[in-house]
Formats: structure tokens, sequence, C-alpha cells
């Protein structure tokens, strides 16, 4: 029950926060490019700060549903005893 719980507050984090991070599926696609192309690569192309930016997004985003599944998960677990 809890971790139903638990991955149903993630997906809806998630999705409250998609648009204000990435604007459209066109932005995210751009993070994740970001994400999977080394760094080093975009050093070279100059695109280092936006690779940054873009990297951190990413990663904000996926910190606050995991954690506000774990909360949800932890919360009702603590009290279903």
């Amino acid at each position: 029950m809890s971790m139903v719980c638990g991955f149903i507050a993630a997906f809806v984090v998630l999705a409250l926060l998609f648009k204000p991070l990435f604007g459209d599926a066109e932005g995210f696609g751009e993070c994740l490019r970001f994400w999977i192309t080394p760094d080093i690569f975009s050093m070279v192309r100059g695109e280092w700060g936006e690779d940054l930016l873009a990297e951190i997004k990413l990663g904000v985003w996926l910190f606050c549903g995991g954690a506000a599944g774990y909360a949800v998960h932890a919360g009702i677990a603590s009290l279903l005893g």
C-alpha cells in the first residue's frame, strides 16, 4: 500500500514539475541529449554552460520525484507500523 502511494506521489510531483523545468517535450529532450553527451564534447562545442544547466534541471527533477515518493512511502509505513 505505502509503496503504491509513494509511486503515485513521485509521478504527481514529476508531472507537476515538468512544465516549469523543461517547458515542453523538446526542452526535456534537450536535457536528455546533454545528459547523454560526454561533458568534453560539450566543452569542445562551447555548450558547457547549457550542458551544466540541463543536467542540473534533470537532476533536480528526478531528485524531487524520488524524495516525494520516498517521503510518502516512509510516512505511510511509519503510520501503519
